[in-house]
């Protein structure tokens, strides 16, 4: 699979990918059993998977921040491209609530260096993850590309397996 654009190039890359989608454990087992690997492996594939996202997310607030961030960028595009605006508003909206972007709230104005520190590093980790699947142009950003991988998971029917 190496070299097609778009597409994860091992199973544990389509694995995490089905796992941050929403897939449990036991579907994805099943998922990588029935592409051939052996139960066993399956098992230890997946289980590499959810360490690579436990790492990825200090915990699981974080994990949830995240998941609900590329849930409602997703809403906000296909709101857009449906001319839906209230719709596309209203998940702006709640996306400015999760992320507390709007001036003078208490969490927006006690942000320290270490927090931000904190946010990059696991950006980072997640750009690790994203960026090597190619699933768009290398100069878009992080976020682009997780919606875009979140697109190609939903379209070639690769969610809720």
């Amino acid at each position: 699979m190496a070299g097609i654009p778009g597409k994860p190039h091992s199973l544990r890359d389509r694995i995490v990918l089905l796992l941050v989608n929403g897939m449990s454990a036991e579907a994805a087992e099943g998922f990588a059993v029935q592409s051939g690997t052996p139960v066993e492996e399956a098992r230890q594939v997946v289980a590499d998977a959810r360490k690579r996202i436990t790492v990825a997310a200090d915990y699981t607030r974080d994990e949830q921040i995240g998941r609900a961030v590329m849930r409602l960028d997703d809403l906000y595009a296909k709101s857009i491209a449906g001319q839906d605006i209230r719709t596309a508003l209203q998940a702006q909206r709640e996306l400015n609530r999760l992320l507390d972007l709007y001036a003078g709230s208490a969490k927006a104005e006690s942000v320290g260096d270490e927090d931000v520190a904190v946010l990059k590093r696991q950006r980072d980790l997640v750009a690790g993850y994203l960026l090597p699947l190619k699933v768009t142009d290398e100069h878009y950003p992080v976020e682009e590309h997780a919606r875009v991988a979140a697109e190609l998971i939903r379209i070639n029917g690769l969610a809720g397996i």
